[in-house]
């Protein structure tokens, strides 16, 4: 036997204990190479690579155009030597003749007009026909570990239209994100993520500090990821002082309507009428910017504590015009969302922004986000929580969106929902995600979540199957171990694999390994297949006193859950019962149970913890 079959026969024999879920080969390697390990945390040689990035970008409103050159420094810290490198060239989703799952307005995508690797010109695509999303650079000289490559890119492109993920409203709101040139991840599990970019799936991308400088129009106030290095430069005094002045007491107002219509939004461009606004962000996956000459500009600050108590802070940004009904409360919603998503890991990042515009929904990058139009307070506040929720996933958390969207977007919905009612009591909380669960469960209509994010299908599965299910599976195994415990397996998991890649696996053995239970049973059904859960009271037999019950359970449904039953007693408290999953033989359980006085009715699971399909046939009560 090779000494690599050696190693992959020690990690079966490991494993075989205690896993029943698929487990890829990748992921085995990657136990034999000590990057992963069967608790969940990383493994003594885990690995990230980094890349650092210096661009220079401008807008030019009235052509929707955006022109850029970049260099790029990619610090090879995996242990093999890199003969290429592969590029992410999101924006060529928009070119005519590439794959693409959504509707786009066909824009031309980059117009690459230098490319220079190692100091040597290089080809990027085809010679003919259109450059694809994802494509490979050849490297003049091996890339050893711990050595450096340097890129070089020129490049311009037509801002499109508003569309799911950036875009323009004529040329009034600009929101620039898939804008510029990255390299792909190099990984321990697949070495290059090469899966295309063909608009479903979202982004998977490697941590590094960005120098940005965004040249725009005077008047034109833009926001991005990272920190504002020179508002003395581009703000008039009064608003530079009050963006330096906001406090956690009140929502300041940096730019007004006044300032905005009076010319003073900010300070007078150079002799082209152009201002440059410089930018710099650290430990980011990803870099993003909005810009508009119709914004006024709120600022609030967000407080929390650090892990070991010690108080910290992130100022708070929206930029919005101000005929959006609600959004003149933007600002306070993402403080709240900021402060109230600290409960699993202290937000990092010194600043948070809220964008208006561009999208129907919203869409997450490093501090900072766009959400669409006017809404109702509470759907305004819903979506702003949910995309600062993706500030811990994926942003801190570096999953790969393409091939599990449900790792981010699920648990994003997840605290939305558990956060939402500490701000708005009548909210419907997580039973918003259960309901939207039940309308399609067991349907033709479902798709199982453990799948790539682009072969979800084209009936909107990737809704349900990413976010609504998802975040319905863990509110009810939050429910299932207890607050405090699952908490502290989400906080565990979060800090175990914070700027780093995790895999799923990484997430459930994350939880074994802090509960100390064996939870495929749970993982597996509810994110691995469209099984539901169906539990029924099949009988109830009762002791001429009323005081000796035993209850009979049928499962009707596919997924052996934990039963609770409360047993609600003539004139004395509910006595409640829990039932082990494995307590279910041939989809039947049976429960004894003595109660303190005459039972007058049998609920399971009162509080609707668990989504069962069919609730009507939870409910019992004696004949009267």
């Amino acid at each position: 036997m090779s000494s690599g079959l050696a190693l992959l026969a020690a990690a079966l024999t490991v494993l075989a204990p205690r896993d029943t879920l698929p487990v890829p080969h990748a992921y085995l390697n990657a136990m034999a190479a000590g990057t992963r390990t069967s608790t969940g945390a990383p493994g003594p040689d885990y690995w990230t690579q980094r890349v650092d990035y210096e661009i220079q970008a401008r807008l030019h409103p009235e052509e929707a155009r955006v022109t850029g050159s970049e260099v790029i420094h990619y610090h090879n810290r995996s242990p093999d030597t890199l003969r290429e490198i592969w590029l992410n060239l999101p924006q060529n989703v928009y070119a005519p003749g590439n794959p693409r799952n959504r509707t786009v307005p066909v824009t031309g995508g980059f117009d690459l007009t230098r490319v220079v690797v190692q100091g040597v010109a290089a080809q990027v695509g085809p010679e003919e026909g259109p450059v694809p999303t994802v494509v490979s650079v050849d490297l003049a000289a091996p890339l050893g570990p711990g050595q450096t490559a340097r890129l070089e890119i020129d490049w311009s492109f037509e801002v499109p239209e508003g569309t799911f993920r950036m875009g323009r409203e004529g040329a009034e709101v600009f929101y620039l994100a898939q804008w510029f040139p990255q390299v792909a991840v190099y990984d321990d599990l697949e070495g290059w993520a090469r899966d295309p970019y063909l608009g479903d799936g979202e982004f998977y991308l490697d941590y590094g500090n960005y120098t940005v400088e965004i040249t725009a129009p005077e008047g034109w106030l833009v926001s991005a990821t990272g920190v504002l290095q020179n508002p003395g430069e581009v703000l008039v005094p009064e608003a530079a002082e009050r963006l330096a002045g906001v406090s956690p007491d009140e929502v300041a107002r940096v730019v007004s309507r006044e300032d905005r219509d009076g010319g003073r939004a900010t300070a007078p461009g150079d002799a082209e009428g152009l201002l440059t606004w410089r930018f710099e962000a650290e430990d980011v996956r990803d870099f993003a910017w909005g810009a508009s000459d119709r914004y006024v500009w709120d600022a609030t600050v967000a407080t929390y504590e650090d892990d070991d108590g010690a108080p910290r802070s992130s100022v708070i940004s929206a930029l919005y015009r101000p005929e959006q009904p609600n959004w003149d409360r933007a600002a306070e919603y993402a403080r709240h969302a900021i402060e109230a998503h600290s409960w699993w890991y202290p937000y990092p990042y010194p600043r948070m922004t809220v964008n208006e515009g561009v999208i129907g929904g919203g869409m997450e990058y490093p501090m900072i986000t766009i959400v669409g139009g006017g809404r109702t307070p509470l759907a305004l506040y819903g979506v702003i929580s949910h995309e600062l929720a993706h500030m811990w996933w994926p942003m801190v958390v570096g999953t790969n969106e393409r091939r599990f969207a449900w790792m981010d977007e699920g648990l994003a919905s997840f605290s939305e929902d558990l956060f939402t009612p500490t701000l708005f009591p009548d909210s419907p909380g997580g039973l918003g995600s259960l309901q939207g669960y039940l309308r399609i469960a067991g349907t033709d209509a479902e798709t199982e979540s453990m799948r790539p994010a682009d072969l979800y299908g084209p009936r909107g599965n990737r809704g349900l199957a990413s976010y609504g299910k998802p975040a319905t599976v863990f509110r009810a195994l939050r429910g299932y171990l207890g607050a405090e415990v699952f908490d502290e397996a989400m906080r565990t998991y979060i800090r175990r694999w914070a700027w780093k890649h995790p895999h799923p696996l990484d997430l459930f053995r994350t939880f074994e390994d802090v509960t100390g239970r064996d939870l495929d049973w749970f993982f597996e059904p509810w994110l691995y297949t469209t099984r539901v859960l169906d539990q029924s009271i099949d009988g109830v037999s009762v002791s001429e006193d009323g005081r000796d019950v035993r209850l009979f359970l049928r499962d009707e449904g596919e997924i052996a859950m934990p039963v609770i039953a409360v047993f609600q007693v003539e004139g004395g408290d509910p006595v409640r019962v829990t039932a082990e999953h494995d307590a279910w033989v041939d989809g039947r359980m049976e429960l004894e149970v003595r109660l303190p006085g005459p039972l007058t009715g049998i609920v399971l699971d009162p509080d609707t913890i668990f989504p069962d399909v069919d609730r009507e046939d939870n409910v019992w009560a004696p004949a009267r």
